[in-house]
């Protein structure tokens, strides 16, 4: 019965081969050298395919469809097989490496799993899921047999994660600055720390294993967004932050400063998105700028000045044997680059195959991660919207109309359906916001027509954030009803009004911004159990505290019984 079921899964994955590839758009996003040595693997995320490159030859040998929206790959030691997760089909899926791909399992994880990382002892791994904001740790046995074993509940969404040294898992959030250290085997609470910075890309530990390198942004909430401001870097910061183990465990002061930064690109060449570092022979930093599509070295940790031009949106790499070189993979050219990293040299580009003809949603995605469409190349849309979503910052954007009132950083997830946009909902097109944007907030300039609406056709294709309640597998129904009649006697419908639970009007919030305005545009409540901070001005830690703190909108404070009722209510949209 149990191999019957396995050949049934292995027959679910099906292999094209290199004389005879398909023409679609993959968008690679993880990669890595085989168990074997002999090839590198490619997951590709729009195409649900893991593609397999010859090392020699540098050829495209196959590409065999794992599921549905890929997300992450990992190598486990000793094994030969590697680990993948389907974000679309909420699965681990371990692949063995032979002549050929080969589906060996298939485990249910927690929902939307974005990150994996197999422990260093080659028995366990574990997945981080986003919008479930969850942990699965999943092991094997002697045999290979896979099972999930338990899932660890973590306040935010986590993005990238790594096994230290002692065997613990630091993960970090992919949305604002939040760090949780987990034991080896997720049966504790985790410690959580707040650390000055977004957009922690993915990780690594330094040769002597008592320090984390962490690729971030740091966002200047106070920072003018003149043209100056943007091309001296104090909008938008690009580093490389270098943290002591110990001083994530015992929580330092640290975390929170700007000390032990090393900063990326300077004024004229800025270095938009870091993604990834990794150590190379010699201990030589190689950094990814996914922004502005390159590749870039340093020996000393702080002069980055060997730069080399990738593939489009460079979002992973793997070194190879000797540490010498990387393979990078370019998620907006379907390709990867191998590089000589001393002295740098692209020694051979490698396309997984025929592209298909893009949409305006594919072009638009491209260009709202492309920081070359602001001064210098610091910053891209999705610099403050982390995967169309919000970095949880505060911005002085001029975006309602003045400096000197910092708002907070809005999710652009469904917004293609809210207008009119921006907080004081004075632009009524989605291109015009777009437009305005690029030239006043990234100070690009003005941007063609088409770079505008293909933009805002790739804003409008983003779903809402599913609610937590539903992707961690549902809720109290009855309490979700009770709480909808609060929500209705309430008079939260009058700024909130369903189905998308906003307004196209202005109304006083009760309090005012720094410049003493009180009239907003309500931001819709559709996924807002998926936001850490809520209000202009992230005043609101958590949804409780804008019923029960601050009694938003309410005439009269809840008992009890209702604000747990409309809590459940707001974190089902």
């Amino acid at each position: 019965m149990a191999r019957s079921f396995l050949v049934m899964l292995v027959l679910l994955a099906t292999t094209t081969s290199a004389a005879t590839p398909v023409a679609r758009i993959r968008r690679p996003v993880d990669i890595v050298v085989s168990p074997t040595g002999r090839q590198v693997l490619v997951a590709n995320r729009r195409s649900g395919s893991v593609s397999v490159i010859d090392r020699r030859s540098h050829r495209v040998l196959s590409e065999t469809t794992i599921g549905k929206r890929l997300s992450a790959l990992s190598r486990v030691p000793g094994r030969d097989w590697v680990l993948v997760t389907d974000e679309s089909g909420n699965e681990l899926i371990g692949v063995r490496c032979g002549e050929g791909l080969e589906v060996a399992w298939r485990v249910p994880v927690a929902g939307y799993p974005v990150a994996v990382a197999a422990a260093a002892d080659g028995r366990r791994a574990v997945v981080a899921s986003l919008w479930s904001r969850q942990l699965t740790l999943v092991d094997w046995s002697a045999d290979g047999v896979a099972r999930r074993v338990r899932t660890l509940d973590l306040p935010f969404a986590p993005g990238r994660l790594i096994e230290l040294p002692d065997g613990r898992w630091l993960v970090a959030a992919m949305f604002g600055g939040r760090l949780a250290l987990c034991d080896p085997r997720l049966r504790q609470r985790p410690l959580l720390r707040n650390l000055l910075g977004h957009n922690i890309g993915r990780m690594t530990v330094t040769a002597d294993r008592r320090h984390v390198l962490i690729p971030h942004q740091l966002l200047d909430a106070k920072a003018e967004t003149t043209r100056g401001g943007v091309h001296w870097g104090g909008v938008m910061l690009n580093v490389i932050r270098t943290i002591p183990i110990a001083a994530i465990a015992s929580g330092s002061d640290q975390l929170e400063s700007r000390l032990g930064l090393d900063y990326v690109g300077i004024p004229d060449r800025a270095a938009g998105d870091p993604v990834a570092i990794a150590l190379a022979d010699d201990n030589l930093r190689v950094v990814l700028l996914a922004g502005v599509h390159e590749l870039v070295t340093s020996t000393d940790g702080i002069q980055y000045y060997g730069r080399q031009a990738v593939g489009l949106g460079p979002s992973a790499m793997a070194l190879d044997e000797g540490r010498t070189r990387a393979w990078v993979a370019g998620q907006f050219s379907d390709s990867v680059s191998l590089v000589r990293l001393a002295p740098l040299e692209v020694l051979a580009e490698v396309r997984l195959g025929p592209p298909a003809k893009p949409t305006a949603v594919d072009r638009g995605e491209q260009l709202f991660n492309d920081s070359r469409l602001s001064s210098d190349g610091w910053i891209s849309c999705r610099s403050c919207h982390t995967r169309g979503h919000t970095n949880e910052g505060l911005s002085d954007t001029l975006g309602d109309g003045g400096f000197g009132a910092p708002k907070k950083v809005l999710s652009l997830l469904g917004s293609g359906q809210t207008g009119p946009w921006a907080w004081n909902g004075q632009v009524k097109s989605l291109a015009d916001q777009v437009s305005k944007s690029v030239k006043l907030t990234m100070r690009g300039g003005e941007i063609r027509s088409r770079q505008a609406s293909d933009i805002a056709a790739y804003l409008v294709s983003l779903p809402v954030a599913p609610s937590l309640a539903r992707a961690r597998g549902g809720s109290d129904r009855s309490a979700v009803t009770r709480g909808e009649v609060v929500f209705r006697r309430a008079g939260c419908v009058k700024c909130h009004a369903p189905p998308l639970y906003t307004s196209p009007r202005t109304f006083d919030v009760g309090f005012q911004d720094e410049l003493g305005r009180r009239q907003f545009n309500p931001p819709s409540l559709r996924g807002v159990s998926q936001r850490d901070r809520l209000f202009h001005d992230n005043r609101a830690g958590s949804l409780g505290e804008v019923i029960e703190r601050f009694g938003h909108g309410l005439d009269k404070p809840l008992d009890a019984g209702d604000r747990g009722d409309l809590l459940r209510f707001l974190e089902s949209l």
